[in-house]
């Protein structure tokens, strides 16, 4: 598994978030995808979050008029519901700016208590509109510093596995 950083998007402290948190949003950037890889052309996610309260798990979806309100209510989960779950991710399809134009990316955000803000994983990927479904190119951590990227890459994988689709992470990789 690949994993980049955006140069301007470097935190001053050298420690990115915890391991559970970290797998926490493997497991729900594994989810993101398997909803991706099964829409219709035209369709999009519909922004969810999963959170977690000792050994219960639950998955809350942000239905609404437009996609900008569903993400808005999403946010707002966090601040509303914190001090009732252990974990948080926040899941959604959104765009992300290249060179080349815009490129389609599920981003996870996710966190724990002692944590000031969620931390945002974003993964590229072709919809079907495009061609097949596929992730594409590395998984972004943003505002990782260098020195953490082989322990984020560990507990994301190990977040992945974790997940009953896991398994199909690697076929959705483009080669």
């Amino acid at each position: 598994m690949k994993f980049a950083v955006h140069a301007t998007d470097f935190a001053v402290t050298e420690y990115f978030a915890p391991e559970n948190v970290i797998r926490h949003a493997g497991l729900v950037m594994v989810q993101a995808a398997s909803i991706a890889s099964i829409l219709k052309i035209g369709e999009m996610i519909c922004p969810f979050a999963v959170v977690t309260k000792g050994d219960s798990r639950q998955s809350i979806a942000f239905e609404a008029a437009t996609q900008d309100d569903a993400v808005s209510e999403g946010w707002a989960s966090l601040d509303k519901y914190k001090e009732y779950f252990d974990l948080w991710a926040f899941a959604r399809e959104g765009l992300m700016r290249d060179t080349e134009g815009k490129d389609d990316v599920l981003i996870v955000a996710a966190w724990t208590h002692g944590m000031p803000e969620p931390v945002v994983f974003v993964q590229r990927f072709l919809p079907k509109a495009k061609g097949e479904f596929a992730l594409v190119g590395p998984i972004i951590a943003q505002e990782c510093p260098p020195t953490e990227l082989d322990r984020v890459a560990e507990s994301f994988l190990n977040g992945v596995h974790e997940h009953p689709k896991g398994h199909l992470w690697q076929s959705w990789l483009q080669q």
